[in-house]
């Protein structure tokens, strides 16, 4: 069993706000993933995997230090941001990623024939790498591209070739950091939307989603 940690100590959007994540508060339930809501941080370490969704508060140099001391100990760490840098999400992401080599652009990237209801924005992607099979196609909502700066850092979600960023960035929209001696990793996303309640039953986003969760 799975035990994850959504945080509320950086002013994220919860889980348990029912409009836009109920489903996936059932389908974690549903496979066995537990998900509890931490406003301190110090409790992260009881948890397998954290999750910064949308954190709006920039993180300080000792919870940097802090969350790399867990990824070394083997725990997994996910901090999803949005595009065009509004509310400085962009920023806020990188005061945690910078350390890793994950640089989160504020950029937008749009596919105008790779995309859900001719929406340039909601763009799909079948180039996948390290999940699971039936992880094949999802759809990525308002997303940022990410730049990597370190060798152990890969990407495992690219957009279509079709794409373009508005910044002229490589089309890197989710990146791993894992550490080699212990298997922890910090996982960071150019969008928070792809698991709401509008994405979630979308191609292979609930998949996509508990994978992100369990792996």
């Amino acid at each position: 069993m799975i035990k994850v940690a959504w945080s509320t100590a950086h002013q994220e959007f919860i889980i348990s706000d029912h409009y836009y994540f109920s489903k996936l508060q059932r389908y974690t339930r549903e496979n066995n993933i537990i998900v509890d809501e931490i406003d301190d941080i110090d409790r992260f370490a009881q948890y397998d995997t954290v999750v910064f969704n949308y954190p709006e508060i920039p993180f300080k140099k000792e919870e940097v230090h802090f969350l790399s001391e867990l990824i070394r100990k083997g725990k997994k760490i996910l901090i999803l941001g949005y595009y065009k840098n509004e509310d400085k999400i962009a920023d806020t992401c990188n005061s945690l990623t910078e350390e890793f080599g994950i640089i989160f652009n504020g950029d937008i990237v749009a596919d105008a024939e790779n995309n859900y209801e001719k929406d340039d924005l909601l763009l799909t992607t079948t180039k996948i790498k390290h999940f699971k099979d039936n992880v094949n196609k999802i759809m990525l909502a308002c997303t940022d591209s990410i730049t990597i700066t370190n060798d152990l850092v890969e990407p495992i979600v690219y957009a279509e070739d079709t794409a373009i960023s508005r910044l002229g960035k490589e089309k890197v929209l989710f990146a791993e950091y894992r550490d080699l001696g212990s298997g922890g990793a910090l996982i960071a996303g150019g969008t928070c939307v792809f698991w709401d309640n509008y994405s979630i039953d979308l191609y292979n986003n609930k998949e996509f989603a508990l994978d992100l969760l369990a792996r």
